[in-house]
């Protein structure tokens, strides 16, 4: 009689484990968007931002026209306002704002001139819903004349 229910349990545990066996289904395909917000940006070879599913991820903006022309020459302050200006640029073609960005990586080339200039960053955020941010000193961004570089994350609607 043991051995009876030995073989008993162990088919009902073979057979369970059989049903648990299936092949798991591939996740479903994540769609990747190429965003350009300004037409020379694929000749230079980058893109603006690219959408995966609900998260866009905005490249460092800096502190160019629509041409490309670097806005405001040795202006921390007004360089940093034409960064954001294109990021909030970006972020309405996908309809969202500053209110979604959960991300923010300022890069900067003098860290003195940004922190004096980092309240602006309030006429952009929410004081009480900020992004996680970080600071980084570089040495030099792609054009000399270039003294920041904001990218963000965001999570669309």
């Amino acid at each position: 009689m043991p051995g009876r229910i030995f073989l008993v349990a162990w088919v009902g545990s073979a057979l369970l484990l059989t049903g648990c066996e299936r092949e798991p289904q591939p996740p479903p395909a994540r769609v990747k968007q190429v965003f350009h917000l300004n037409p020379y940006e694929k000749d230079f070879g980058y893109s603006q931002a690219v959408q995966v599913d609900k998260t866009l991820y905005i490249s460092g903006s800096v502190s160019v026209d629509q041409n490309g022309r670097l806005i405001a020459p040795g202006d921390m302050a007004g360089q940093m306002r034409a960064a954001y200006s294109n990021i909030r640029r970006t972020l309405a073609a996908h309809g969202a704002g500053f209110d979604e960005v959960v991300k923010e990586t300022i890069y900067t080339t003098n860290m003195d001139a940004m922190l004096k200039a980092c309240d602006l960053r309030f006429e952009y955020y929410d004081k009480e819903r900020l992004p996680t941010t970080s600071w980084v000193q570089v040495q030099r961004l792609v054009d000399p004349g270039f003294l920041v570089a904001i990218e963000v994350v965001a999570e669309l609607p």
